[in-house]
């Protein structure tokens, strides 16, 4: 079913979230920081700013000014990108979405705890009833203001690694728990947030973080299934669940990089841009889009997210070539078997040739597969 979600203004629902947000943490002291660049300044740990954390890693090191620092900002995540050719899988998550976070002085957990709890239940009107807290039973330093405030805890539902967080810097982790809301009463709690306290591997406490998706926030407050369904995207493409809102994701992600001066190739971003296209290509051919479809809702992204139309063209320039190298690999893998299946030399060996052919050639390990798989039959 394809629908633009008729009864909500998802740019307005944005807008009064951040707004609020913003407000909320500058009038109790917090210094505003701007989004940063999705791709990281000095820090090799991670590929892209994939959360508010990243760009404000730098103050953990520093010292983390009182009561703290709030931002807004734009967030890519690139790890699954092996999930883009399993059609069986359909994300609840977007690569690419916005986040709402702040980093606090430490010495202020139950500060951190209380302007969270108000900005949620009073600012943003989340009913206690539809909030809930996964936690460690060894973090009840962290998660007693909220039980003792009537929010309910459920603690060891996950492994206690999941509680745990990594920051690519030496002798620095962090132990969070994990915010969860519902839209009414006869929904499921879904992911919303977290707060975390990152220590120094002594134990003492560096900073507090506490943080949400945007998207994620707007569709739990109007009961959407997904984060996808409450991005701008969605006001200006109608979603539809199953491969289409898959198809799109990816699509967002390639556009956004290409809009950072990224270009496919070899090494870091480049490398997962390649991917992305590769995979977009695959999407493509299993849903029989034709290219004038994906410069549709090429130019409608770009269009409201970043105002302008300009990479279309090398995307689709992207989608063509790989495909034109996917061809190649095809007819270079019939003439191998018609050669072997002269000599009566059909096995492992021809196989194996033909995956060292696709590989060199940078085809998908799935199409190389099938590819094979034709050929022989």
């Amino acid at each position: 079913m394809e629908k633009i979600s008729p009864n909500i203004d998802i740019k307005g629902g944005q807008e009064f979230i951040t707004q609020q947000f913003l407000h909320f943490y500058t009038e109790r002291g917090y210094a505003y920081l701007p989004s940063a660049s999705l791709l990281p300044d000095n820090d090799r740990s991670v590929l892209f700013t994939g959360a508010t954390i990243t760009p404000l890693k730098k103050f953990i090191e520093q010292g983390v000014p009182s009561p703290g620092i709030c931002i807004v900002q734009k967030c890519l995540r690139t790890k699954r990108l092996d999930e883009m050719t399993d059609l069986s899988v359909i994300p609840d998550w977007t690569h690419y979405f916005t986040m709402c976070g702040i980093l606090s002085a430490p010495g202020r957990v139950d500060e951190v705890s209380g302007e969270a709890y108000e900005l949620l239940t009073n600012t943003l009107k989340i009913p206690q009833d539809d909030l809930l807290v996964e936690a460690s039973s060894m973090d009840k330093d962290l998660s007693h203001y909220w039980h003792d405030n009537g929010i309910r805890i459920v603690e060891n539902t996950w492994p206690e690694n999941y509680y745990r967080w990594k920051y690519g810097i030496p002798h620095v982790t962090g132990r969070g728990i994990n915010f969860l809301a519902r839209s009414n009463q006869d929904s499921l709690y879904r992911d919303l947030g977290n707060m975390v306290s990152v220590e120094n591997d002594t134990g003492n406490v560096e900073a507090y973080e506490f943080g949400f998706g945007l998207e994620s926030f707007l569709s739990r407050m109007h009961g959407l299934k997904k984060p996808m369904e409450a991005s701008l995207l969605s006001s200006v493409i109608p979603y539809k669940e199953g491969l289409q809102e898959k198809f799109i994701d990816v699509l967002m992600a390639a556009i956004v990089i290409f809009h950072q001066g990224v270009e496919p190739g070899r090494g870091k971003q480049r490398h997962v841009l390649k991917k992305l296209i590769k995979g977009l290509s695959f999407l493509r051919r299993k849903m029989e889009l034709d290219f004038e479809q994906i410069e549709d809702w090429c130019n409608k992204f770009e269009g409201v997210e970043f105002g302008s139309e300009s990479y279309e063209e090398d995307l689709i320039t992207g989608i063509k070539s790989y495909e034109q190298s996917l061809m190649k690999y095809v007819d270079y893998a019939k003439n191998q078997v018609h050669a072997h299946r002269l000599r009566d030399d059909v096995g492992d060996r021809l196989i194996d040739k033909l995956r060292r052919e696709g590989g060199n050639l940078g085809i998908l390990p799935i199409e190389i597969e099938e590819v094979i798989n034709s050929v022989l039959i």
